[in-house]
Parts: C-alpha cells; structure tokens; sequence
C-alpha cells in the first residue's frame, strides 16, 4: 500500500531513473517518518508474517522491516527505503487488525509487506540524493504516467507472495464495505491526498479478483499433478507441476515435483530402491486451494540418469524449503533423497528436522532410526524399529526396515516378519508388495467382486473428440502440455474429467452426501491401502481407483482404471 505524505512523495513511489547513484544506508533518516518503535506490542506476530512472505517472495536482497510510530499529520506509512529497506507505522499496522480476526489481519498485512517487497523486487527505489537534484520534479511528472502501471504490478506480485506464504488474501475481496481497498479509503480519508500516481480503489480490487480468478484456473494443474503421482504416473505429473510452477511457484509445488524426479529415481534404480521402505511425502493441497471469489544404498551402482534425477528433487526440495524451512514433506522428502545419494549428514539434518516438527510421527521416528543408525550402528538401529513396532498404529515400513535389516546383518527373527508383512500384502506399495511376496510366495488373494462399482458419467478410455457427454462441460481453453496433450473437463463441482492424448485417461468425483469412508470397501474387492498425505489420508483399491479422505470425510474419489 502506498500512502502520500502532505508535501513529499514516498520515496518508493518513484523509480531509481539514476540507477549509477548509490546510497550509504547510515544516511536513512528514519526520524520523518517517526520514531523507531522496537517495542511494539505485537511485533513477534508481524515479524512472523514478514519472515514468511520475505522467504516466499525469494528475493536475492534480504530487506528488513522497521516500524516506525507515525507522525500526527501522517500515522499511515508504508513505504521502501534507498536501502531495501521496508518501513510501517503502527497506524497500518493496529488498521490491519483492526475489526476482522487475527488471521485476516494477517492476510491484510501479507498483502501490504508483500505489495512492497515487490517494489524492492521490480527495482522501484529512488536514491535519497534524488531529493536535492533539479531533476526532482521531472521525475515526480513523469511517475505521474508510469506510476499506476508499476503500481498494480507491484499489487500482482504482492497478493502472490502472500499467497505463497500461506496468507488467505481472498478474504480481501470479502470485507465489510466491500473489499480490502475500499475499506482501507474509508478508514484512512482524513490523511489520503488524491494523487494520479496510483490507480483508483475499484481498479486496484478488480486486479486482485482477476489474479486470484487465474490462479485458480490454473488449480487443476496441481490437483491431476498429484493425482496422477499417487498412481505414480510420474512422467505425466512432472508436465502438470512444471506449469503450475510457472504462475505459483510455491513450496507445495517444488516438493511434489521434486517427489516425482525422486520416484522416477526410484523407478530407474529398479529394486536397489527398495532396500528400505521410505515413505515419501505427497502434499495434496495447494495453498490456494480454499480461495473463492465473490460470485540407493552406500555400495549399489547407480546408473547416471538416477543421480541426476535424484539431485533435481533435491534442488526442488530445497527450493521448497527456502520458502519455509519447517515444511515437514520437504524436511522428510529431502531426507529420504539424500540417503540414496549416500549423503549422510544432509539426510540426518533433515530428518532431525521433520522429527522436531512432527515428534510424535511414527513414520518419521521409524525414518530416523534408520538413517541415523542402520550404517554404523545397525544393532541400534534394529532397537529402536523394534520398539516401535509395539506401538500401536505403527507404520507398516517400520516391520519391513526392521527386517531388511535384521537379514543384511546376520541376525535372526526376519522371516516372522515377512510372514506378518505378506498377510497384509493388500496394503502395501506395489514395489514392497512384490518383494515381499518373492520371499513368501504370498498366497493368491481370493479376488472378490466389488459390491458397489462407481458410476462414472464418462467411460475411461474413450475418445473425447465429438464426446456428447463432454461436449455439454465446461472444458480448459487452453493446451499446454503439448507433450501430452492436455484436456480438463469439469460438470459444475461434481465431477472432473482429464484427458491425454485424446483419451480419457481419470475421472474424479466430487460431492458425496451420504458416502462415508466405512462405504468404501464395498467398491473394491480386497482390503484398501492407506497412504497418510499432508492434509488427509488416501485410501487405494490397488491401481483402480483413490479416495481423498479430509477430516474423516471423503471429499474424491480418483478413478483410473476399470474396477
């Protein structure tokens, strides 16, 4: 937000036209704007939320935030500084809280902080020297044109990061007397000083609407992105994720698109992936994803296409990371990447990491055990596994390391557990469920019919050209992914289509009012497998089909295959 003092224009309002000019940052004078106010009651909130949309926005400057207490004739500052720098005064931020909930004040705030972090980005600073040049008022008149452009640039960006961040920026189109600018105009009258420098309040809040309105166009690119990934359709997924990074690089992106490389890894290193069972983290909500809008081991070869895949997830995962460095899937999906590169102390950084995020996580507690131990210490290793092997929900990955290692290691009691793994076999990945069979010939599951089967309102597999049912749904306007060819239908919000290569290839369907998740067995003949993901749980009937479950409720259902 950018606010006009009586006689001087903010200095982030103009553009660094000299850009040869420099400026020594002792020669800030923080006193026009107020006193420095380092005790501000709620400052640990605010700098949470300036840590988070700084770290989204992934900028090479590191700006900091000074709050200033505002002078009597201008209590509303928020402006960037020669320096980086970005200052607020207590007057936006106590109108940030003031009437709405803690939460939507920090979405206001994500906004403001990420609106300027944005001039910083653009290059949108004046050297303070411009101040005594002649040529001040020149460049005052020519901001005059250019000004409102820069500024709802600088608004696009800005909503952007705070979305990233995790800020629910929607909520700003949501407010009492309308939305966030409007709101704002009202509360700050007696000190606004019109000016032709930025644009109008209705302008500013129809570019938010329309940049939310894209992003959420493009939503469906993360969602089949992670849809097909659960199915470890991999080679596909990668082209969703890549082009949804290209409009919301976010954290969740990178680590879904990073687990994809890994997974690809895991395909190429064949059977050497599966020494250990290291259970992967699938983020399945995308941080806009509730917006609306008013109306190998040390020792095995691995082939060089494996190590490259490999070091791309963790350069994805890192990313992710840099965004917010307590994302558990991130911490636990670079954990995992680092121990098939042999790269012991990154591995144990990192799930040291997702153990104190999530210290009550068996999964990882089971992944720590391994990671810290199974090489120089197996036999603390095994210890550790076996005690929590007699906790009760236990993760099935914690029998299968427990005896992995107990075999490569001499001792005695592994096949007892295989035994117990192959009942079981329903529930386990494929690539776990074959090894564990070649050890126990797993007794051929008797297939039962499912007694329920999913009306889909579309056959899989068939062409989509001339479709009739198709036809009548609203259909993506655009292909992208020229590789795969592309197709998204969607019928209202109770169902979804997508197509590759002209065909059919999932249905996912929405708006369950009576299905329960205690249903779901009926709709597969054997026993259905859990996959806990950020946000939920998935349960599979086999490679067929995929329930998202979000507080015990079953919100999709992912059909792939004929069931």
């Amino acid at each position: 937000m950018n606010f006009r003092k009586q006689k001087q224009i903010p200095i982030f309002v103009l553009f660094s036209l000299l850009g040869t000019m420099t400026l020594d940052s002792s020669a800030v004078d923080y006193g026009k704007y107020g006193d420095l106010a380092e005790n501000y009651l709620n400052k640990p909130r605010v700098d949470n939320v300036f840590n988070k949309v700084r770290r989204a926005a992934n900028q090479q400057m590191s700006p900091e935030l000074k709050i200033v207490n505002g002078k009597i004739h201008d209590p509303f500052i928020a402006l960037t500084l020669p320096t980086g720098d970005i200052v607020l005064s207590e007057g936006v931020l106590e109108l940030c809280y003031e009437n709405v909930s803690a939460e939507h004040g920090d979405a206001r705030l994500a906004f403001i902080l990420g609106h300027e972090l944005a001039h910083v980005a653009n290059g949108d600073i004046l050297p303070t020297a411009v101040f005594s040049a002649p040529a001040y008022h020149k460049i005052q008149q020519n901001y005059r044109k250019t000004g409102p452009e820069k500024e709802r640039r600088a608004d696009k960006q800005g909503v952007l990061y705070a979305a990233m961040a995790g800020y629910a920026v929607d909520d700003l189109l949501w407010e009492t007397d309308g939305d966030f600018f409007l709101t704002w105009q009202k509360e700050t009258d007696s000190h606004w000083q019109p000016n032709s420098t930025h644009p109008s309040a209705e302008t500013r809040a129809k570019d938010l609407y329309a940049c939310l309105k894209q992003l959420l166009d493009q939503l469906p690119y993360f969602q089949f992105g992670v849809r097909l990934s659960h199915f470890n359709h991999c080679d596909e997924a990668v082209y969703f994720f890549k082009a949804f990074s290209t409009v919301f690089p976010a954290r969740e992106v990178f680590n879904n698109w990073g687990l994809c490389e890994l997974q690809r890894a895991r395909q190429e290193l064949g059977k050497a992936a599966y020494t250990y069972w290291l259970p992967s983290v699938l983020d399945v909500m995308s941080q806009i994803d509730g917006f609306s809008l008013p109306s190998v081991p040390k020792g095995e070869e691995m082939s060089s296409l494996a190590r490259r895949l490999l070091q791309k997830a963790k350069t994805l995962f890192h990313k992710a990371l840099e965004m917010e460095p307590s994302y558990l899937p991130a911490n636990v999906n670079l954990a995992i990447t680092a121990f098939y590169l042999d790269e012991n102390v990154e591995a144990q950084a990192a799930i040291e990491n997702a153990h104190q995020l999530a210290p009550n996580d068996l999964g990882i507690q089971g992944l720590q055990a391994l990671i810290k131990s199974q090489h120089k210490q197996p036999q603390k290793a095994i210890q550790a596994l076996e005690k929590l092997a007699q906790q009760p929900n236990v993760p099935l990955s914690v029998f299968y390391n427990r005896a992995r290692l107990l075999e490569q290691h001499g001792r005695s009691g592994a096949d007892d557990i295989w035994q117990q793994l192959a009942r079981q076999a329903a529930k386990l990945p494929a690539p776990i469920r074959h090894l564990v069979c070649e050890k126990t010939a797993c007794a051929a599951q008797r297939k039962q019919s499912p007694k329920a089967t999913w009306g889909l309102p579309v056959k899989l597999g068939v062409r989509t050209r001339r479709n009739k049912t198709l036809a009548r749904w609203q259909k993506s306007q655009k292909v992208r992914l020229y590789d795969i060819y592309e197709q998204i239908y969607r019928q209202n919000d109770t169902a979804e289509v997508l197509a590759l290569k002209g065909r059919v290839a999932m249905v996912v369907l929405k708006k369950f009012e009576r299905l329960t998740q205690d249903d779901l067995s009926a709709y597969c003949g054997q026993p259905l497998r859990e996959r806990a993901v950020v946000s939920g749980t998935i349960l599979s009937c086999r490679d067929y089909w995929a329930a998202l479950i979000v507080d015990e409720k079953v919100k999709e259902v992912w059909v792939v295959k004929g069931n």
